[in-house]
């Protein structure tokens, strides 16, 4: 698929998928073996992929990205990307409360590690740019393609159903979208005391800024998504600000994440990064600060030699 369409569909629906992106050969099964049993953060991710067993798939994305990023005009670190992998064990189990409501969590668990309805939270927390940042996803293990994949809502389908959405998530990070449900109700009457709520309404929870729970947004975005079957091998690529989810747990899936970073970001893998973030950090929103500190307490336990 050439740079070019990939731009024009990132551009008009904010994600493209490119079928067969690696071959038998891109994935190593000592590659496969490290990411079944490595430990996962916090957040699900599992991070430091052996540089080994990724140079091929490091040498497609180098060979294909840039030019995407350049036929889009996005200022992005070409010489750089962030690679991680994310797990997802098959469950079938519905999601879980959790009590007592705190309305700064999810009113629920989902099973598997799946992630509901969001744009992006550590990468918008450590970078805040999600203009210049694009997203790409390989299935390295997946059984089945019609399952465990990711739901979108396209950039242009937001456009015309919630234009004012569309306008306050462009270039956004950390936000979450919710649908009110009978057992929620209370969790939505927490986070948005004195609001009119009803069952079926939709919010975006924003994670970012302490003055704002949210707002109401116009439409049901379970009823407008689109979910991209993706087989091993394949490329889901996304612009940073379209709004996704995992769409379900139902087979084991493990996929290798890359991040296209923006020009501008710091290089957190230096020591004069992590200090120039750990200066910023009282600095940063509470919202923010609560995010990143699990993460960045981590980093200088790495630098430093320590074990967690």
């Amino acid at each position: 698929m050439p740079s070019t369409d990939i731009a024009e569909a990132l551009q008009q629906h904010g994600y493209a998928v490119v079928r067969g992106f690696l071959g038998d050969g891109d994935i190593p099964d000592s590659l496969l073996r490290f990411l079944e049993g490595a430990e996962k953060f916090h957040d699900g991710v599992i991070g430091d992929l052996p540089a080994a067993d990724m140079q091929r798939i490091q040498a497609r994305i180098a060979a294909t990205v840039p030019a995407v990023a350049a036929a889009m005009g996005l200022a992005i670190a070409v010489d750089r990307f962030g690679y991680c992998a994310i797990r997802i064990r098959e469950s079938h189990a519905a999601p879980s409360l959790r009590l007592p409501f705190d309305q700064h969590r999810d009113p629920k668990a989902a099973p598997g590690g799946a992630l509901n309805w969001h744009l992006d939270h550590f990468s918008y927390f450590l970078h805040g740019d999600h203009r210049n940042y694009l997203i790409c996803y390989m299935p390295v293990r997946k059984p089945d393609a019609g399952l465990a994949n990711v739901a979108i809502v396209a950039d242009d389908v937001v456009a015309r159903l919630d234009p004012q959405l569309h306008q306050r998530i462009q270039g956004r990070g950390a936000l979450r979208f919710r649908c009110v449900e009978a057992d929620t109700l209370d969790w939505f009457r927490l986070r948005f005391p004195g609001e009119a709520l009803a069952i079926g309404d939709w919010y975006a929870i924003e994670d970012l800024y302490d003055a704002s729970p949210g707002w109401k947004i116009g439409f049901d975005l379970e009823a407008h998504k689109v979910v991209p079957h993706l087989a091993v091998g394949d490329l889901l690529i996304m612009r940073a600000d379209v709004i996704h989810r995992t769409h379900d747990a139902g087979c084991d899936r493990i996929s290798v994440r890359c991040d296209a970073l923006p020009a501008q970001a710091p290089r957190l893998d230096t020591l004069r990064g992590l200090l120039g973030i750990t200066l910023r950090y009282p600095f940063m929103s509470r919202k923010r600060r609560y995010n990143i500190r699990l993460w960045l307490r981590q980093q200088w336990r790495k630098r430093l030699g320590r074990t967690a």
